[in-house]
């Protein structure tokens, strides 16, 4: 919502699959953690910048795929200076031909910039990178909304509400290493290294 404030929205759907956070956020339900409050307080705050936000549940069955592709997202290694382009992937079901769903992975050369270079430049002025297509910039502009700019430090929005550091190659790098430091280290799959990684609020 920050992201979409910045944009200068106006009107907003935000969708969930968490019947408790969507009722919470609505105020149908009573926020009783303390520490989870002021949370609740900043997005009425946020709320009050736009003319109109409506909420809607999705059913956990039908939110799998994106689900999925967050964690691929945090699992999957790209080679040095590689730049993919935009993949089209088509939902299966009676909706195939009315709904389709975009993902896009990219990586930058990184002795230049580190990888969520493109984003922090859009969040922070608006632009896009040089060469950038019509196509690249629609796909920068939606994984946007899932990222927060402050002082400088790009952070990932988590699905719990908290923001995830992104770090840079080499800050990943000692991320990993402390993370293998620990006792269950030679047991440790990618899977299991990116889980824990993401629950000290690294991305």
């Amino acid at each position: 919502m920050e992201a979409l404030q910045d944009l200068g929205v106006k009107e907003a759907e935000v969708f969930g699959d968490s019947t408790l956070v969507i009722a919470q956020a609505q105020k149908l339900w009573i926020v009783k953690e303390e520490h989870l409050k002021p949370y609740q307080q900043y997005l009425e705050d946020l709320t009050k910048t736009f003319d109109k936000i409506k909420y809607t549940i999705i059913p956990k069955a039908q939110n799998q795929f994106m689900d999925a592709l967050a964690t691929l997202a945090s699992m999957v290694e790209i080679p040095k200076g590689v730049w993919t382009r935009p993949l089209e992937i088509e939902q299966s079901g009676e909706e195939v031909h009315k709904r389709k769903t975009k993902a896009s992975v990219m990586a930058i050369e990184e002795k230049e910039a580190p990888w969520y270079y493109d984003i922090m430049k859009f969040l922070e002025l608006g632009a896009y990178l040089d060469g950038t297509d019509k196509r690249e910039s629609h796909s920068i502009r939606m994984m946007a909304t899932q990222y927060i700019l402050r002082r400088g430090q790009l952070y990932r929005r988590s699905y719990d509400g908290v923001h995830l550091r992104c770090l840079k190659r080499e800050e990943a790098k000692r991320v990993m290493e402390e993370v293998h430091q620990g006792i269950f280290a030679p047991f440790m799959n990618g899977r299991m290294l990116a889980k824990k990684i993401l629950r000290m609020r690294y991305y």
